[in-house]
């Protein structure tokens, strides 16, 4: 019989594995791990259920240079969530989605390289932290789903200190996506999502919606306004139902700047300013390039397990057509 895989609404990562701190005896400068993985994600536009093995090798040393690879090899399907708008504008029938959906049988080739220049990696005041890292994707042949891209993103983020233990920090991200055959889709855990608390506050969470894809919306609505007929704009109402799922995009960029003030020993205000936007496909960064921004403040609580993050974000320039949020409130562990 045919394995049917979990269709179940609980979220959740098994990850069984083993490790060892030093490659002994054929070197202490590394470490490897090798984990068996079992995951299910409940999206709104996709439904995951993975199983996969992965062997892994870092650097033992983690300061000032970290660097490793990973091989991940597994199975995995994906089932059709909510339609995103990109489905509604390509005037797709209801059983028919952007992101791609059945099973994949896949290989995947991610390396890591980090420089922490910072001076304390638990509450930095003045230092740099950048970060890239790849991901070679591709699907077997007898997989459903075609999948033969490579994925990059980078981070730089700049620490400056300020009188009275204060700190100004500084970052930018960007990634994208490029396909390496012409047949080849962006599976949905591979895609790039924005909004929410650790990329873009003042949004709901991974629901900022691709800007190329934002413009066709807001000109098929005013197509639609134009019509007397109300049975033409009964794809209006398909389209605003469509606001709420991102099927997320190929590239993106976000840039953030915040200013931390301790008034205990332990406990910090903060106050930022978001921007980024997400296209569906790749593109000149600097054509007519649109960002979307947001502003707001938060307290942080530097514990054991890092900088608990609790924050109000202001959208700035609400799209009231895809129902954004006017503000929202945020808790993470503040990756910087």
């Amino acid at each position: 019989d045919r394995f049917v895989p979990p269709s179940d609404p609980l979220e959740r990562v098994i990850d069984l594995g083993i490790s060892a701190p030093r490659l002994y005896p054929l070197t202490d400068a590394l470490r490897g791990g090798i984990d068996l993985i079992h995951e299910r994600d409940v999206r709104p536009n996709y439904q995951l259920t993975k199983y996969s093995g992965q062997a892994s090798v870092d650097l033992a040393r983690r300061r000032p240079i970290a660097a490793g690879i990973a091989y991940e090899v597994g199975y995995q399907v994906f089932a059709k969530g909510n339609q995103s708008i990109d489905d509604v504008l390509a005037g797709v029938d209801r059983r028919l989605f952007r992101l791609p959906a059945g099973e994949m049988i896949f290989g995947s080739l991610r390396p890591t390289i980090t420089l922490d220049l910072r001076d304390d990696p638990a509450r930095p005041r003045s230092g740099i932290l950048a970060q890239v890292s790849g991901d070679y994707v591709r699907s077997f042949a007898i997989s459903e789903i075609t999948a033969n891209l490579l994925k990059i993103q980078g981070l730089v983020a700049g620490y400056l200190p300020l009188p009275g233990l204060s700190s100004l920090v500084l970052s930018a991200r960007a990634g994208r996506i490029t396909q390496l055959s012409a047949n080849s889709r962006t599976p949905g855990d591979r895609a790039f999502y924005l909004g929410g608390a650790t990329s873009l506050r003042g949004f709901h969470e991974d629901a900022v919606q691709p800007e190329d894809q934002r413009v066709a919306l807001h000109r098929e609505v005013a197509n639609c306004q134009s019509v007397v007929s109300g049975v033409a704009c009964s794809q209006e109402a398909l389209l605003l139902q469509a606001g709420a799922v991102s099927s997320g995009g190929d590239q993106f960029v976000a840039l953030g700047a915040e200013l931390r003030v301790p008034f205990a020993q332990s406990v910090e205000a903060a106050f930022f300013y978001d921007a980024g936007n997400l296209w569906s496909a790749p593109r000149s960064f600097f054509r007519d390039i649109v960002l979307r921004d947001a502003v707001g403040f938060g307290l942080r609580w530097l514990t054991p397990i890092g900088r608990l993050a609790i924050d109000i974000g202001i959208n700035l320039n609400r799209d009231e057509l895809l129902g954004e949020p006017q503000f929202g409130p945020y808790f993470s562990i503040d990756p910087l």
